[in-house]
Formats: C-alpha cells, structure tokens, sequence
C-alpha cells in the first residue's frame, strides 16, 4: 500500500473511531497481523469504544486458556474414539454451532426479561410510538426492543455489532402470530432484524412469547 496524505490518514482515523470492528479484524489485531495503517485505526477505534474493546479482552483470553490448556487421558480417547468419523467441513460447521449456541443464549435471557415484564399488571398505558420492552445483553452483544405503533402495531427490533451471526434465523413467536427472520448487515452497525406484529394479531396474553434460533 502505498503512502498516504498527512489529511487523508486523519481523516480515516475519525471515521473508524465510529465503526465497529469485525471479527476477523479483531483477531488479526490480537495476532499482530494488521499492517501500520489498519493498526492506527484500529487503536483509534479501541480507545474510544468499550464493546470493542470487551469484545478483543474475550478473544485473548480465548487464546490464553488454549495455550494453557492441559490434554487429559481422557480428552485424548475421545479424540481416538472420534478420528476417522469427522468430515473436512467439520471445523466450519462447529463453528456456526457454536455461534448458533452463543445467540440462543442471549435469546433465552431476552425471552425472560420480556416475560417478567408482561407477566406483571401494566401500570401504565402506552402511547403511539412508545418504547414499551428493551433487553440489552451485559456485554452489549445483543440489543431488543419493542415499539408500539401510531396504527396499534408491534414492531420488534433485534440489533447487534456481531457480525458472525449475520444470516442467523430467529423464529418468533408471540400468542398466536409466528414468523421467522434473518438477521441482515445493518450499514456499518452490525447486524438487525424486525418483526411487525399487526394488531389484528397481537396477543392478549402478551407473556405467551417463545423465540428460538433456527
């Protein structure tokens, strides 16, 4: 690559302070990998953002718990006992279990926070365009939200900076409406995805919800 203009690496540097980092990226940067300019924009980045910054404090510490990892008797027969039995692919395919893992248990904690909310009595109405139900993950991973529509709608907004669960499904259900959704690139935010709940459809019991990664 070649060099760039004092105003132009200035310029890239405000506008990574404002994009979250992808996976990949992050790993190379935990790795050394990233060439100079990637690296001041990373840094950039991390100083300023503290979900990245949690997200690349995860990922060494993956490392660090492989590295000192000890292989018992144990673990190597069931290596033994599965040699020969795992496909090329399998590495890819545990993989996307794993993420798929991960995502179903945000969901099974967001699935909790809305029915402790709707299984109590409302205290108060809710107007056109209220936010009446948010989750949000400790770590910030997973963001939810629900809005109440100026036409009595529902819509559901599911958010992430993750981009390894982009394309994963969600199916949603809540009473008697179901419907199954990908999440999709966002911009540069992440991943999202939304659900719209017609009033005609909405459920009177509104704690009667289940959501499942698919």
């Amino acid at each position: 690559m070649g060099e760039m203009e004092p105003e132009d690496m200035e310029q890239l540097l405000k506008s990574a302070k404002f994009r979250h980092i992808s996976e990949a990226t992050l790993v190379s940067y935990r790795d050394s990998e990233l060439d100079e300019i990637a690296m001041a924009l990373a840094d950039a980045h991390l100083r300023l953002c503290l979900l990245c910054e949690r997200r690349l404090t995860f990922l060494r510490r993956e490392v660090e718990i492989l590295e000192n990892y000890v292989l018992t008797d144990e673990d190597r027969a069931s290596i033994d006992k599965l040699i020969g039995k795992v496909k090329p692919e399998s590495g890819v395919t545990d993989l996307i279990s794993t993420q798929r893992e991960r995502l179903a248990n945000y969901i099974n904690e967001l699935v909790a926070s809305w029915i402790i909310l709707f299984s109590k009595p409302a205290t108060r109405g809710a107007g056109d365009g209220d936010e009446v139900w948010r989750y949000e993950s400790e770590d910030g991973l997973l963001t939810a939200w629900a809005i109440l529509e100026s036409d009595a709608s529902l819509t559901v907004h599911f958010a992430s900076p993750d981009l390894a669960w982009e394309g994963a499904r969600i199916r949603f259900r809540l009473g008697p409406f179901s419907k199954e959704v990908a999440l999709q690139p966002e911009g540069d935010s992440g991943v999202a995805a939304r659900i719209v709940i017609p009033r005609s459809e909405r459920a009177k019991k509104m704690d009667d919800i289940s959501i499942e990664v698919v």
